[in-house]
């Protein structure tokens, strides 16, 4: 008997895996389907008029294991786990653990360390209008394809001044519930997660959002997010009155649906950093999209958005224009440029490092940061398992005080902003080229080159290759 149902096992799985690179079991309703890759990847950079002006390599092995399932037809589950062993032509230092240094890793000699992260969510669908979410992943809201402001995601682009030993690059996920209720054109999602900045206190973020389908392939968005955490500042460091020693808990107000945050919080006493974002898609005109996003960052008055006056008018928006696969000939064509402008101040809190728009050390929105501006276009050609793209950003950021995420605006600082000083910023342009190659389903192919002028001077050359199997 133990035989017959093992033959049976292999029998189903192997019709199961038919999908190339998978291995799975059971039927239509219910299955497991596993798959692997192994890869490696490798950049070379050198900016010749930094601080430290040097040539470096980076060099990363990984291994990452996909399973995704469903126990039943509205029961649905994916997961995807990294590890990767890192190589440096630099040295590491270990920072020591703490969530606001970025994922962990772990030194094992000056030039090499080994980190690892996962996702793993589900979905359970009771009916065609109401799902319930839940997991450690990444979440993401707009139509942005450079910089979202609001939900970034996965997103991550190269940055030199991101390019450190000290910390992964890598964003981390997110454990979150959710869920979402479809009636017609209207679509609302919402989520309640936990943040982490300091490894001995609590940080939590909710958010939701309203999806409008009109006609002409026009959709409009509304969200609210919301964030709070305990006082991680040393005592009396925090001239704010409302910003010291306090320790909070999970409100439990947030997540009830269809709750107004920027109402529902003078119930917990004003104490939360709370933003509104907008977002429009239209794709009237076909095989093109125009979108937009924009963010009013714990904005007061929205009248005031451009006074320059007073700092705690924060916003930022993201705009652009994209085409993806015009067949012209054998080749596919595709095109976006956005523009971005990020505010100073944006994503920040007075009452410090618990309040701001961080998870693990890095911007929950744009990993550009506040006080910021980016122009970015992009042309990709493909022709059958070749990718070619040319990629050109010009690039505006701006160090002073209220242009970094965890800068805290007291009552004894200047109460006007000003948007990108001339003495305190930096500007590059990046013109780069890349190719993708996918000759097999279980076998690819990406290298990139990127030329840096302005205050960033020098080049990055990186590749990745892998098995997917």
């Amino acid at each position: 008997m133990k035989l017959a149902n093992f033959l049976l096992l292999f029998f189903v799985g192997t019709v199961l895996a038919t999908l190339p690179g998978h291995i799975g079991f059971g039927d239509s309703s219910a299955y497991f389907r596993i798959r692997g890759t192994l890869g490696d990847s490798l950049s070379v950079s050198r900016f010749d008029n930094t601080p430290k002006t040097d040539k470096h390599t980076e060099n990363s092995l990984f291994v990452e294991l996909f399973i995704n399932g469903a126990i039943t037809d509205k029961f649905t589950f994916q997961a995807k786990a990294r590890v990767s062993n890192d190589k440096t032509s630099r040295s590491y230092q270990d920072p020591g653990y703490n969530p606001y240094n970025g994922i962990p890793f772990n030194v094992q000699s000056d030039n090499s360390r080994t980190w690892d992260y996962f996702t793993a969510s589900s979905q359970f669908r009771f009916n065609p209008w109401v799902k319930l979410m839940g997991g450690v992943d990444y979440l993401a809201w707009g139509p942005a394809r450079r910089n979202k402001l609001t939900l970034k995601g996965e997103n991550v682009h190269y940055r030199p001044w991101m390019d450190s030993t000290d910390h992964i690059m890598q964003p981390a996920p997110t454990p979150y519930l959710g869920y979402e209720f479809t009636i017609g054109p209207v679509t609302y999602t919402q989520y309640a997660g936990k943040l982490y900045h300091d490894k001995h206190k609590d940080k939590f973020f909710h958010a939701h959002r309203l999806g409008l389908n009109l006609p002409a392939r026009i959709e409009f968005g509304i969200s609210e997010t919301l964030l709070y955490g305990s006082t991680v500042e040393r005592a009396g460091s925090n001239a704010n009155e409302d910003a010291d020693s306090t320790d909070r808990s999970f409100e439990w107000i947030y997540a009830a649906p269809f709750v107004p945050y920027i109402f529902a919080q003078h119930y917990t006493g004003d104490l939360e950093n709370t933003g509104i974002s907008f977002d429009m898609s239209v794709k009237t005109i076909p095989n093109w999209e125009i979108y937009a996003e924009m963010l009013w960052d714990d904005m007061k008055k929205p009248t005031s958005m451009f006074d320059d006056s007073w700092w705690g008018n924060k916003w930022a928006a993201s705009i652009g224009v994209a085409t993806d696969n015009r067949q012209i000939g054998p080749v596919l064509f595709s095109f976006n440029s956005e523009f971005t402008w990020i505010e100073p101040w944006v994503y920040t809190h007075h009452k410090g490092a618990g309040y701001s728009y961080t998870h693990y050390g890095q911007s929950f929105g744009s990993e550009l940061g506040p006080n910021s501006r980016e122009f970015y276009t992009e042309i990709r050609a493909a022709y059958k398992a070749v990718e070619l793209s040319f990629f050109a950003s010009n690039v505006a950021k701006d160090s002073a005080f209220g242009g970094n995420l965890y800068d805290i605006h007291t009552p004894y600082d200047r109460t006007d902003r000003e948007f990108l000083a001339k003495a305190s910023t930096l500007h590059y342009r990046e013109f780069g080229v890349g190719v993708q190659c996918k000759p097999t389903e279980w076998l690819w192919l990406h290298l990139s080159q990127s030329f840096y002028t302005g205050d960033y001077e020098g080049y990055r050359l990186s590749g990745s290759a892998g098995i997917t199997w």
